[in-house]
């Protein structure tokens, strides 16, 4: 009897020390703003219909503690079709194969940006959320005693998105599977046939050129494809525009191309157009392009009292310049700021004791060196 007594014991302090928080009200908006200013897609707890793959969409949770001490979140959105089959939850993530997945690359907010109160919850104190926009975990935000806060998490559908369907979506984590009285999981219904069935999206190096293919398993007032760049994934360009087919039951396959890539990393995505002016959003692909080799001129070389160098025809915003001797020990090394194509710049060095050197130049994309002798 004493050893019952014992686990018992030793059971209720296991569980209590893990305290949960509580889900409760949500809301869908669309992607159209700060977090402060979108737009919203429908009433507080009502469900949204999603007709367009690939579109943007964001979804807002209230959180709240009742515990009895600062608890902090550590949460995945999850989605399931079959929200009574416990195995059947996925948690969101940037991971290809799901029907969604984070949003990742949007200029409307980006991730940790801290939340207002935006929905009206319980009637607790509110204390700061966050955005999830490229992290799968929602962890940090330690939410005290009697208080609320709200995560808004940004969210697009994928080739794996089911037409036709009911999705429901919970948080999971730190906040467990309780729902109280009244309260219900975020859903959405998709439309019966979404418009576009984009697949095998790729870019290529062709010589000079990046190759960009796709094809499309289906379309529905599709008006056409605005090829855009980036070369830090979150400014972005249009460099090509693609017609659509309209409406089409068959595999279409398009192709583009990029006949100026940036040196180093590219950044490629497809904005696709309906007919109505509706707008959505393809993953992102990378390609790092070949670097063209960066022309670098010291003046004078033999050097006599001072050392200078230029890129020519080439900028850089900065250039590391290190100066070794033979033997390879550094012995001067300097920064430059916005270095300018085809003008000198002047290693604010004494004159080192006769010999040969070499003067490596690193930047953003630039990696050359260059022999200098010193008479």
């Amino acid at each position: 009897m004493k050893k019952i007594f014992i686990l018992l014991a030793l059971l209720g302090a296991y569980t209590s020390s893990f305290a949960f928080l509580t889900q409760s009200t949500w809301r869908w908006r669309n992607n159209d703003g700060s977090q402060t200013t979108a737009t919203w897609r429908a009433n507080q707890n009502t469900a949204t219909t999603y007709t367009s793959i690939h579109e943007v969409l964001r979804l807002r949770y209230e959180i709240y503690n009742t515990n009895s001490t600062a608890t902090q979140t550590e949460d995945s959105l999850q989605y399931t079709t079959t929200p009574t089959v416990s195995n059947s939850w996925v948690n969101i993530g940037t991971f290809t194969g799901k029907a969604f997945i984070l949003a990742s690359s949007i200029n409307t907010v980006t991730q940790n940006q801290a939340t207002t109160s935006q929905i009206t919850g319980n009637a607790y104190t509110y204390y700061p959320g966050k955005m999830m926009v490229t992290d799968s975990v929602a962890v940090g935000v330690f939410i005290p005693p009697s208080n609320r806060t709200e995560i808004e998490w940004a969210i697009i559908g994928t080739n794996n998105t089911l037409p036709g369907a009911t999705y429901y979506f919970r948080h999971w984590g730190a906040t467990a599977n309780n729902l109280p009285p009244g309260a219900t999981y975020a859903s959405l219904t998709t439309g019966a046939t979404l418009p576009i069935k984009l697949s095998g999206f790729s870019v290529t190096g062709e010589g000079a050129k990046v190759k960009l293919q796709w094809s499309t398993e289906s379309e529905q007032n599709n008006d056409r494809f605005e090829v855009e760049r980036s070369a830090n994934g979150r400014t972005w360009e249009t460099i090509s525009t693609v017609k659509g087919k309209g409406t089409f039951s068959s595999t279409t396959n398009y192709s583009a191309y990029d006949n100026s890539p940036l040196k180093g990393t590219n950044y490629y995505r497809l904005q696709q157009y309906d007919i109505n002016g509706k707008s959505a959003f393809s993953d992102v692909k990378s390609l790092k392009f070949g670097t063209v080799k960066t022309v670098v001129t010291v003046s004078p070389n033999p050097a006599r009292g001072i050392i200078n160098f230029k890129l020519e025809n080439e900028s850089a915003k900065s250039v590391l310049a290190i100066l070794s001797d033979a033997n390879g020990k550094i012995i001067y090394q300097q920064t430059f700021k916005d270095v300018q194509a085809n003008t000198f710049n002047k290693l604010n060095l004494q004159q080192p004791t006769a010999g040969i050197y070499i003067l490596k130049l690193k930047g953003d994309g630039l990696s050359e060196s260059i022999k200098v002798v010193v008479q």
